[in-house]
């Protein structure tokens, strides 16, 4: 019997699924049936009337059904979320288009179509190929990825009649927008440079191995490091974040060895704190965000019994990720400094005093971190860390000092004698939460941190003084005994949303809640006391609660395929308040205070930003508004520094400072992507500046007291550049320089005082790879900073030169040489120039040393860390070699 015309090509689809039996009748099943994990598919052609095997056949499919009927709510053997048994798995290779090499260390994950979860994950290996074993059956979503490539994504059907699926060989495209920066190919860059930061690779720095992060920081295109340890970028003290939230450690108290990398943010946006007029430095630390585990541990030997070790391991398995780590180093520092003095009257000389110190300090830290995070489902992440950092210190000064008159004769001669100890310890505690939306690029976080810092010292400094020659006795012994605890709780929120392809909202919420009580007693002990007594200009008991709230809401939109821009304004509430205990005063501050000084809580940002297509070079314009709040060393009334004529102490009462910022940034690529240049033009207007000032003690004219105070204005501009190349193969050279200009006034109560002038810098980073198979490498650092404007005077010049030598023993094995200021140069100083005085003082940070690391890198990337050792890794059909096969 001839089948009727309008049924010709038609066919009777029978489909198993969720425990039903649908029926469809035509030459495709519905649409919306795909869209589930369907069991079984099969399709019975149409006859006006239906035989006996096509009858059978449908028998044979619903008793199928009926024999499983509980397959799709029972959980399968292994893996997975599906219907049944994990015995599915896909195999294939990944090669890099760009090389057509393996994409060794790619990520390959898999999930459910159906419920979008993940059941399975992997790592490329060396040779490009994976496997993913122990998978579901039916429908599933592969997901290949790597930083600076586009995700590749691929469908697998994994059935009954075929378990094991071949995606054949898969190229990897890079991503052009990611990849906005320029690399060295072939070896990875110490130095990635983009339009609006710059990223400094710590692994690759040589010197810095076995340091703390102070000797990254010194390093990094741009920045600058002070005798006591800070840093500054453009004249300015930057925001210094780790993992992109605020620490209670000092970057003395971070080994580098946990340091992943460094980000340099000149200008940031409003999703940022307002207080960064200086900047902000990311310092993002190691993890391993993939599957198995990783870690080095490190040990180091060096001059002045400069000892160091560290433990560093990541884990990730399944959904959960671990991080484990200590170190500790020893040291004892031997330094020097020199202070030279003139008091004037009527510009002649009254008396000079000369003095050279001799200090030797001792030192111990130690501290770690442990961190957990979680993957609740495909989108929700849960994140927890902890860390702490303790440091012991003591030293000793020996200061011998002459006095003399205008004309050179000697008039007398002494000495001072101070020793001094200190024990401080932070901890830091971090919970946060990530969740994805299904819309791509949309996601919110909350997180909140907890810092604690503890800090106990005491010092003498004891005075002794001879005159024309004839011993005497102890002219003045000062007892100091201090300590400060300090807490601070933040909690933030921060929401990014892509509305549509040309336009993305981001918006967030941020509090801040700090309290510190410091203290410091100051006894004093001459000749005409029979017991001490305090010093209550010296002395000081205080309070301090900084309390911020903030807003933001920023907006990106592209205004054509070359132009884009990017608008946002933030808002921020703060309270600051210092009570001085035992003396009833109180100074705050508020922003906004009702409905007064608004505009002092308002902190709007503008970008403007080009691209050319084709290239990496791009070119951005912005504008924004920061303020700058004091740092706790400068408000810490602490003695930081002490000989028998000069103290330094911080002052309690500063208030924040209010700056107007613009940039204009361009990033150009040359040689064909082996060599970059990024110059920078910027301009900075700042009223009621931060800076140092020094004058006479109250109570002894013979004493100057420096401290900080707020000064009038200061305008500052400049040019920096920034160059990158590698002119031949494996040689690395990376030059910067800025030249600024800075005008500076203080304000009325302290004179009044204006200066003006130009300042420059520059550095260079040189690093060579040699020897037969490229496992030796030299690295020379440099540089010189010529003197500072400040109100009252300048700095001092400073420069120097850091050498370094590594060796790859193994591959997991290297040992480095470097010695640290190899021609002794490195002194930080200042010039005091004033109608009543005149005085040059130069002091080391720390001396010449060479130091010995070597280090041992360890680890498996594997989609499971503990597997038993009879579950090795199969090889695939084809997996003979590593060479690409197309």
């Amino acid at each position: 019997m001839r089948t009727p015309r309008s049924l010709e090509g038609s066919f009777l689809f029978v489909v198993i699924a969720d425990r039903e039996i649908l029926l469809w009748s035509g030459t495709k099943p519905p649409e919306h049936w795909s869209n589930g994990l369907l069991l079984r598919v099969d399709r019975v052609p149409l006859h006006p009337i239906m035989n006996a095997s096509t009858a059978f056949r449908i028998l044979v499919l619903v008793g199928w059904m009926i024999l499983v009927p509980g397959l799709r709510a029972q959980p399968p053997v292994g893996r997975g979320g599906g219907s049944l048994p994990a015995i599915g798995k896909v195999y294939g290779k990944v090669i890099d288009a760009r090389t057509r090499k393996p994409a060794e260390f790619a990520t390959v994950t898999v999930y459910h179509t159906f419920k979008d979860s993940l059941v399975g994950g992997s790592i490329v290996r060396t040779n490009g190929e994976f496997a993913v074993d122990r998978l579901p059956l039916g429908k599933l979503r592969v997901v290949i990825s790597f930083i600076g490539y586009v995700p590749l994504q691929l469908e697998a059907v994994l059935t009954r009649e075929r378990i094991e699926q071949d995606l054949g060989n898969m190229l990897l495209q890079p991503d052009e927008k990611l990849l906005n920066e320029v690399q060295v190919i072939g070896e990875r860059s110490t130095m990635v440079m983009q339009v609006d930061r710059r990223v400094f690779n710590v692994d690759k720095d040589l010197s810095t191995q076995g340091g703390t992060g102070v000797d990254v920081m010194k390093n990094v295109p741009g920045l600058s490091v002070d005798v006591e340890g800070n840093v500054q970028m453009r004249g300015s003290n930057p925001q210094v974040l780790i993992d992109g939230r605020p620490t209670a450690m000092s970057l003395d108290q971070l080994p580098a060895e946990e340091i992943e990398r460094v980000e340099v943010i000149t200008n940031p946006s409003v999703a940022f704190d307002a207080s960064t007029t200086g900047g902000i430095i990311n310092v993002v630390l190691k993890k391993n965000t993939k599957p198995g585990y990783s870690g080095q541990v490190q040990a180091g030997v060096g001059s002045n019994d400069r000892y160091q070790g560290g433990l560093n391991l990541n884990m990730r398995e399944g959904r959960w990720g671990f991080n484990l780590s200590y170190n500790f180093n020893t040291g004892n520092n031997v330094t020097d400094g020199r202070t030279i003095r003139e008091d004037l009257l009527n510009g002649s000389t009254l008396e000079v005093f000369e003095q050279n110190t001799n200090s030797r300090n001792r030192s111990l830290m130690h501290g770690g971190r442990i961190g957990a995070d979680v993957q609740l489902s495909n989108r929700n992440t849960l994140s927890i860390s902890q860390s702490f950092r303790a440091r012991g210190m003591d030293g000793d000064d020996e200061q011998q000092y002459v006095v003399g008159t205008g004309g050179g004769e000697v008039v007398g001669y002494g000495a001072q004698l101070n020793s001094s100890t200190s024990n401080n310890g932070s901890y830091t505690t971090q919970l946060a939460f990530r969740r994805k939306a299904p819309k791509e690029g949309k996601e919110w976080s909350v997180d909140g941190t907890y810092n604690y810092w503890d800090r106990k010292s005491s010092s003498l400094f004891d005075q002794y003084a001879f005159g024309s020659g004839t011993p005497g006795g102890s002219l003045r012994a000062q007892d100091n005994e201090g300590g400060a605890h300090m807490s601070q709780f933040t909690v933030q929120a921060d929401v990014i949303d892509p509305l549509n392809e040309r336009n993305k909202l981001e918006w967030g919420f941020k509090g801040s809640y700090k309290q510190d009580h410091t203290w410091l007693l100051v006894s004093l002990r001459t000749p005409n006391t029979a017991v001490p007594v305090r010093d209550t200009a010296l002395s000081n008991d205080y309070d301090i609660i900084d309390i911020i709230n903030a807003a933001y809401v920023n907006w990106s939109h592209r205004l054509s395929p070359k132009w884009s821009m990017q608008s946002g304004v933030r808002f921020e509430q703060t309270w600051f308040e210092t009570t001085l205990r035992g003396k009833d005063q109180v100074f705050s501050y508020k922003y906004p205070d009702g409905g007064e000084d608004l505009v002092k809580a308002l902190f709007p940002a503008v970008y403007l930003s080009r691209k050319w297509e084709g290239s990496l070079r791009e070119l951005q314009v912005n504008f924004s508004r920061k303020i700058e709040r004091p740092r706790f060393w400068q408000i810490m009334p602490f003695i930081m520094f002490s000989d028998s004529r000069n103290l330094r102490i911080g002052n309690a009462t500063l208030a924040p400072e209010f700056s107007n910022i613009a940039e204009v940034n361009h990033l150009l690529p040359f040689l064909k992507g082996k060599g970059s240049w990024l110059s920078s033009v910027y301009g900075r207007f700042t009223e009621d500046v931060i800076t140092g000032y020094s004058a006479p003690l109250s109570t002894d004219s013979t004493l100057l007291l420096s401290t900080f105070v707020n000064g009038s204005y200061s305008t500052s501009g400049g040019w920096e550049n920034v160059i990158k190349v590698e002119p031949i193969a494996k040689l690395q050279l990376t030059l910067s320089g800025n030249v600024r200009y800075t005008n500076i006034a203080l304000a009325s109560t302290e004179g009044g005082l204006r200066n003006e002038g130009l300042n420059w810098d520059a550095k260079l980073l040189a690093a060579y790879r040699f020897g037969s198979k490229a496992n030796w490498n030299v690295q020379l650092n440099g540089e010189y900073e010529s003197p500072r404007i400040q109100p009252q005077g300048v700095t001092l010049a400073q420069y120097g030169v850091d050498a370094s030598v590594s060796h790859d023993v193994t591959k997991r094995i290297q040992a480095v040489v470097s010695v640290n200021d190899v021609f002794f140069t490195r002194q930080w100083g200042n010039v005091l120039d004033t109608p009543t005085l005149y005085q040059e003082n130069f002091r080391r940070r720390e001396m010449r040393f060479v130091r010995f690391t070597l280090t041992w890198k360890f680890g498996e990337q594997n989609s499971s860390l503990f597997r038993k050792r009879s579950e090795r890794p199969r090889t695939e059909p084809g997996s003979g070699g590593g060479d690409m096969e197309m």
